[in-house]
């Protein structure tokens, strides 16, 4: 069921070194707990990405009603936000985690170098006014932006984005329930982006899909804990990494999945070591759309839908659900 949004631009600080990052969240109107996050990582700053772009944008209007809380804000360097891009994603990696620290704490602080105290009681004024905390709370006593507590989130990474998102582990944020839909990861250049670092990247995504499929083959012993999943979505006229190369890899990391699996579960047939894999990792390629996705911004949300809304519920093996994602085609014709 949709709900009311509350849309707050504002600047937060990186937990890194303190600088104003430019963000806009989208907090629906008295969530219930247990809520979907959002969060959208743009593209590489030096090359013009920040949040203000057409599949962000369209990622947004489709999903910001549905969700608990949303997310978009641009990395350092991007947009309003301090400070410069790196040259290995290290320091934006803190900016992601920022976000999530404000996800896990249920508040958001405001930078208090661009907003001051009056600026936050005004907006927690327009926030009970229009029914977005409850009547009885005293604004006077908040020092943050109360949050709705969130159990499922999605890092939503498109190109650059989706290299940083790549970097945070799923265990570091636990009852946040993260999953992971790399859009058009730039993976033949992600060396350009992230100098030395390109294989540490590479290695972190293998290793998340190997354990979640090592977790998803345990079975029942899996009940109670939230397993991450992965979603690949590229275009088949990809700007920088051709289809052949995203297939090899892809199919590289199904296979590494595999190994790990049959060292440590031997006992497991060929079909339950695959569909443990498949559960992990999802991949679709979409038939002609390239990195920018113009006029196909529909494609990635409508994948992005089918996949995350009825993937399973943190902790749950159910062979239903995945056979009701499994009538979605994974290669758009």
């Amino acid at each position: 069921m949709a709900l009311d949004v509350f849309e707050l631009p504002c600047f937060v600080a990186s937990r890194l070194d303190g600088r104003a990052l430019e963000a806009r969240i989208a907090i629906a109107a008295q969530a219930a707990p247990g809520q979907r996050a959002l969060i959208y990582i743009h593209p590489y700053p030096p090359l013009g990405g920040q949040f203000r772009n057409n599949v962000v944008h369209e990622l947004s209007s489709r999903f910001d009603s549905s969700v608990g809380v949303s997310v978009a804000f641009n990395l350092r360097g991007a947009g309003a936000s301090e400070g410069r891009t790196s040259w290995t994603g290290t320091s934006e990696q803190e900016d992601l985690r920022s976000i999530l620290d404000m996800l896990h704490q249920q508040q958001l602080r405001l930078h208090p170098a661009r907003h001051s105290p009056a600026d936050l009681r005004s907006i927690l004024i327009q926030m009970q006014a229009c029914g977005f905390l409850h009547g009885d709370v005293d604004v006077g006593r908040l020092d943050g932006v109360p949050l709705p507590s969130i159990a499922s989130t999605l890092l939503c990474g498109y190109s650059y984005g989706s290299v940083i998102s790549s970097a945070i582990a799923a265990d570091e944020y636990p009852e946040l329930g993260i999953d992971y839909a790399h859009i058009s990861f730039p993976y033949s250049v992600v060396w350009a982006l992230a100098l030395q670092k390109r294989g540490w990247y590479l290695q972190r995504i293998a290793s998340t899909i190997a354990s979640a499929a090592l977790a998803f083959a345990a079975g029942p012993e899996c009940t109670g804990r939230h397993i991450p999943r992965t979603l690949f979505i590229a275009g088949t006229a990809d700007t920088f990494t051709a289809m052949p190369a995203y297939d090899r890899w892809w199919a590289q990391l199904r296979g590494k999945a595999l190994d790990v699996l049959n060292v440590a579960r031997p006992e497991l047939s060929v079909s339950a070591a695959e569909c443990a894999v498949d559960k992990a990792l999802t991949t679709v390629s979409v038939h002609n759309a390239d990195h920018g996705w113009m006029r196909r911004e529909s494609e990635v949300s409508d994948t992005i839908e089918a996949w995350w809304w009825h993937t399973q519920s943190p902790g749950e093996c159910s062979e239903e659900v995945d056979a009701e994602w499994a009538v979605v085609p994974r290669r758009y014709n």
